[in-house]
């Protein structure tokens, strides 16, 4: 089953997401702590404050409401102090009821229900009792006014202590928001230093999960870049950027292994076929010697037929003097002239050989010709793969300069992955000089093949032209071995004409012109029978030497081959 894909852009945009979500996180805790404590903060500037300033008002108004009373109590003017004594306490008390109903803490509410009551008490008592004491002269006046005293201390213990609890429930609400605050920012920081540790460990794990890949193929390309195919296959862990690389180089390695084993297997072929041509060429070149030894022979017997002609004429000058002389010289001619025959046979024999050597050996190097052909394809396939590893190389550099602008936009937390950009970078630099030293192989092999193409197109030229100077060869042997036979009949009829002697003289010398003629024209034809001999056996050297050159270029080949370890 093929693994899901995940590029390095989406891995890299995953873990910002995660830190963003992890930041965003104890950032909307510390606002929602923050926002709590402000909340806290506002109810106690807005309800505890106010509370503890509306105790104490109401215990100024209490104050004030006493003086008042002690203004009618003592001044002539009384009426005007006891309205103010009446407002003022109804003043204070409301306010203590106000603060009765927004305390929270039970106490307190207590202690404010005493404070109602005491209140209520004190104006019960100065409505039904100081009042109208005072005001109708009681003399007692002054004893019931005394009797007040313990009610009023009570009363101002009761506020007292009441504004001492708002107090302490002020100073206990402020240090509870202080330490809330504290603990907020504690554990805002201590969730801070968290995430960035594990954003560091990740970012640590990730980098060193990819420079040990990337090392991977780095060492894979420095493998391959030495020549050595023996590696095996990657295994990509994840199907990402890098798993595509290491794929990449798997065919790549696939691929020069199959191109390396076919070249070898064409230098092999290439170089039996050289040997088996040197070889050919070389049964060929004595196969010329033994026939230019032949045509030489022709010559020198047809020379020497032009001397026996010769002296045959002499001879006939003297023909009354020695008709058994010349008849043993027709004789010796007549053998002469059979011995040249059977020779030219045995040329023309020879000759024929040399033209099915020539076919065979116009085959082996249509065959050359075909496997330096194949080679020099190959060597334009791979440069083909060349180029493709160079774009490789490219790609992976523009991948390691987005690596690196992520990395900046990132800041201090990209660091890791400018780390990880660099060693692209380097693995690409690395790609592109593997690439450049193969690619330089490759081009002395072009080279080194194109010249073995060019030697095989020399080879070729040379059979043809050792084809036709046989052909040529041969066809002056069938000229010669006419000419031969015309000697042959020549030769007889000298025969016949010394048995004949007496009866024409001059048919015999007639006869002796004829074969003079065919003689001389023996002698030049075999001239050029052994000059186009000699021509032939130049040319067979040379495709000889043409030969050891191929071969020579097939074990340079092969020696090239070795260099990859397959």
């Amino acid at each position: 089953m093929e693994k899901r894909r995940f590029p390095i852009r989406v891995q890299l945009a995953g873990m910002f997401a995660v830190v963003a979500a992890l930041l965003l996180l104890v950032l909307g805790y510390t606002l929602y702590e923050f926002r709590q404590a402000g909340n806290e903060a506002e109810i106690i500037v807005t309800q505890t404050s106010v509370r503890l300033v509306t105790v104490k008002n109401a215990h100024t108004e209490f104050t004030r409401a006493l003086l008042d009373m002690r203004g009618y109590l003592f001044y002539s003017d009384g009426a005007a102090y006891e309205q103010g004594y009446r407002d003022k306490i109804a003043k204070s008390l409301a306010m203590v009821r106000e603060v009765k109903t927004q305390l929270a803490l039970p106490e307190a509410r207590e202690k404010a229900e005493n404070l109602d009551k005491a209140l209520n008490q004190y104006m019960v008592y100065a409505d039904t009792r100081l009042f109208p004491a005072r005001k109708a002269n009681d003399p007692r006046w002054l004893q019931v006014a005394g009797e007040g005293r313990a009610m009023v201390q009570e009363i101002d213990e009761n506020f007292l202590q009441l504004s001492e609890m708002q107090k302490k429930y002020l100073d206990q609400s402020g240090m509870a928001v202080v330490e809330s605050s504290k603990t907020s920012r504690n554990i805002a920081t201590t969730s801070s230093i968290a995430i960035i540790l594990l954003v560091i460990g990740v970012v640590y794990w990730y980098s060193g999960n990819m420079a040990k890949r990337l090392g991977t193929i780095s060492r894979d390309l420095a493998q391959v870049g030495k020549l050595d195919l023996l590696g095996k296959d990657l295994i990509p862990a994840h199907n990402d950027e890098i798993g595509d690389m290491g794929l990449v180089i798997n065919e790549m390695r696939q691929s020069l292994k199959s191109f390396v084993r076919q070249i070898a297997d064409n230098s092999q072929t290439l170089a039996a076929s050289s040997e088996e041509l040197s070889a050919t060429v070389s049964e060929h070149v004595k196969a010329v010697e033994t026939v230019a030894q032949s045509i030489s022979g022709i010559a020198a017997g047809a020379i020497q037929n032009a001397d026996n002609i010769s002296n045959i004429s002499a001879t006939l000058e003297e023909i009354s003097a020695g008709s058994e002389e010349i008849s043993a010289g027709a004789a010796e001619v007549n053998l002469s002239t059979q011995n040249a025959v059977a020779e030219a046979g045995k040329g023309m024999e020879m000759l024929a050989e040399v033209v099915n050597q020539n076919e065979y050996i116009n085959q082996s190097m249509n065959e050359i010709t075909i496997v330096t052909t194949n080679l020099s394809q190959g060597s334009e396939k791979i440069k083909g793969i060349v180029d493709v590893i160079n774009g490789i190389a490219a790609q992976t550099n523009l991948l390691a300069l987005n690596a690196a602008i992520e990395a900046a936009r990132a800041g201090e937390a990209g660091r890791g992955f400018a780390v990880v950009a660099d060693e692209v970078r380097k693995l690409a630099e690395q790609s592109a000089t593997a690439t450049k030293d193969i690619a330089e192989i490759i081009i002395k092999m072009s080279e080194e093949i194109n010249f073995a193409v060019a030697s095989v197109g020399k080879a070729n030229q040379e059979v043809l032209k050792g084809r036709e100077s046989a052909v040529t060869t041969q066809e002056g042997f069938k000229i010669i071995i006419e000419k031969l036979e015309g000697v042959k009949t020549g030769v007889e009829q000298i025969a016949v004409a010394v048995d004949e002697t007496a009866r024409g003289t001059q048919t015999m010398v007639v006869s002796v012109e004829n074969i003079s003629t065919v003689a001389q024209k023996t002698s030049e034809n075999s001239g050029t029978a052994a000059a186009s001999a000699e021509e032939q056996s130049a040319g067979m050297l040379e495709i000889n030497q043409n030969a050891d050159n191929l071969a020579h270029l097939a074990t340079d080949m092969m020696g090239i081959v070795k260099k990859f370890k397959v």
